[in-house]
């Protein structure tokens, strides 16, 4: 890993803080089982949360393939496969995050498609998501010193 890599520290700072909202408005939901999805409001409020996770989780990993000089990642997957390819995740949680592109996918273009045992099962994998962002912040926090 290179040193001194620059990182936009303005765009990021507004994704983790981005990231920290929706995971605690999330967590307010109280979406403990899935049918705690069977009410509309619920489905319908964790859905475009999840949502708007995702993208944000993926622009982070986006920006820090772009600040590590790997390339523009072309697609989604793309991301995590540099990132791992690199060192930067190992390759467990780069197949984690992998599979979380299906379920961003599945949210933007087959809304219709989406069950409840779809959507609580998304919300199985928050913690992949948290050790993302935890891995991508000991990393920036690393370079900054």
């Amino acid at each position: 890993m290179e040193n001194n890599i620059l990182y936009d520290e303005e765009r990021i700072g507004t994704i983790f803080s981005d990231i920290q909202r929706y995971l605690m408005d999330l967590e307010d939901l109280g979406i403990h089982n899935v049918l705690d999805l069977h009410d509309k409001r619920n489905f319908y409020a964790s859905s475009m949360i999840l949502f708007s996770l995702l993208n944000r989780v993926f622009d982070l990993g986006s920006e820090m393939a772009i600040a590590h000089n790997l390339g523009i990642p072309g697609t989604y997957r793309e991301i995590f496969v540099m990132l791992r390819k690199n060192g930067i995740i190992e390759n467990d949680l780069a197949h984690e995050m992998i599979g979380l592109v299906t379920y961003r996918n599945l949210l933007s273009h087959e809304y219709h498609g989406i069950t409840e045992e779809t959507l609580y099962n998304l919300t199985k994998k928050i913690d992949s998501i948290r050790q993302f962002v935890g891995i991508m912040k000991v990393m920036i926090q690393h370079n900054q010193k």
